[in-house]
């Protein structure tokens, strides 16, 4: 049950709008209340749901999850912590081998959907779940649930995607294989409606800093372009509204962002992020930064040296120029739509939610720094961004 063709999942929702970049992911005020129908259309009586514990019940996902219980039998694996880490993904797998669910739900922040999505692929391989993180080649069964993902935050994409990030002995690794992508997405801008104002913020920055990623990305192609600017275009005005009165309550904000960030989603999808979200990771590992914070910290220095690309240190296949007018594209569409910079834009959001403003305001010694921030540089994440960024450029930043 792995790519279901059902017309009540993949074709259009009566109220709802259907996203681009997913072949069935429904976006609108209600849909999560949908979930029901969605599972019965699928097949799934036994539907695993995974979720954090907080989070789960403060956005009013528990009473939806409750109602599936006259009609389906459901457990849960409800110890997603932050940030997931192997043992977290060695627990989930272990209830997945016991229950034997037809459906995995996952519902929270990227967190949660990364672990519904890495536990749903990983307990049908023979291969350990470490070995299978570190080699792709390792995962070579397919999955025998559906999958079906809800975000409760306007930001990771994870729903939209076919990746998801798991550390291991403190250092991030990814699942990256096609079988990852959910089968069916229910966006609900109404699940964020209670997340506290610096969760939004990161959730925000995480989704601004991927369009803008995506955009520049060494991997982007015009379907990728079009749809993160799309992002750019929803995401940006809403995070400016948001700057402006301290708050998402405005249901046009939850909208905009909740928009905004699944189409971000699907543009990482095709491209993947670059070395704003490579020199991040460490930031949220060891300083416990929320990742969206950490990598807003790095898009404003990265973008501004991106402004300056030159042949010599390019490795966009379109040239500089193309990576200089990107960052113009980027730029130009983020004043127009809310009279401000990008850099303005960040630094007004992390104020907002009492975070540093710039990298320079965390103080990092570069005794300490150096090597980890420009190992980062030698990343995947890093080697799909449009210029080459040395350790020079990471000395800048540090104390």
């Amino acid at each position: 049950m792995t790519s279901p063709t059902l017309p009540a999942v993949t074709g259009a929702w009566p109220g709802l709008t259907r996203l681009p970049g997913h072949p069935a992911a429904h976006l609108g005020a209600g849909a999560a209340a949908r979930l029901g129908d969605a599972l019965d259309a699928l097949g799934a009586e036994r539907v695993l749901v995974v979720h954090g514990r907080t989070s789960y019940r403060r956005c009013g996902a528990d009473r939806i999850v409750e109602a599936l219980s006259a009609h389906h039998t459901v457990e849960h694996f409800d110890g997603v912590r932050p940030n997931p880490d192997i043992e977290q993904i060695r627990a989930g797998i272990d209830v997945m081998r016991r229950f034997a669910p037809q459906a995995v739900v996952g519902i929270g922040g990227g967190s949660s959907l990364d672990v519904a999505k890495t536990i749903a692929v990983l307990a049908a391989q023979r291969r350990d779940a470490e070995e299978c993180l570190l080699h792709a080649e390792a995962v070579t069964e397919r999955r025998e649930c559906a999958l079906v993902l809800l975000p409760t935050t306007a930001g990771s994409g994870s729903e939209m995607t076919c990746f998801a990030t798991v550390y291991v002995d403190g250092r991030k690794h990814s699942l990256d294989v096609d079988q990852a992508r959910a089968d069916l997405v229910l966006v609900d801008e109404d699940l964020t409606a209670s997340l506290p104002l610096g969760d939004s913020v990161a959730s925000g920055l995480d989704a601004l800093s991927q369009a803008i990623e995506s955009y520049w990305s060494v991997a982007a192609t015009p379907a990728s372009r079009e749809l993160a600017l799309a992002a750019l275009d929803r995401l940006a005005p809403a995070l400016a509204r948001a700057a402006d009165t301290g708050s998402f309550a405005d249901p046009a904000i939850r909208a905009g962002t909740a928009h905004g960030a699944s189409l971000a989603g699907a543009a990482i999808g095709l491209t993947r992020t670059t070395a704003a979200h490579a020199l991040s990771y460490d930031l949220t590992a060891r300083l416990g930064l929320a990742h969206g914070t950490a990598v807003a910290l790095h898009l404003p220095w990265v973008l501004e040296r991106h402004a300056m690309a030159t042949t010599a240190d390019c490795r966009h296949p379109h040239g500089a120029a193309a990576v200089r007018d990107a960052v113009a594209v980027v730029e130009d569409t983020t004043r127009t739509r809310t009279g401000r910079s990008v850099r303005q834009l960040v630094e007004q959001l992390l104020t907002r939610a009492g975070q540093p403003v710039r990298i320079e305001d965390l103080a990092l010694p570069a005794r300490h720094w150096r090597g980890p921030m420009t190992q980062a540089l030698t990343s995947g994440r890093a080697a799909n961004n449009p210029c080459v960024l040395t350790e020079a450029d990471v000395l800048q930043l540090l104390r």
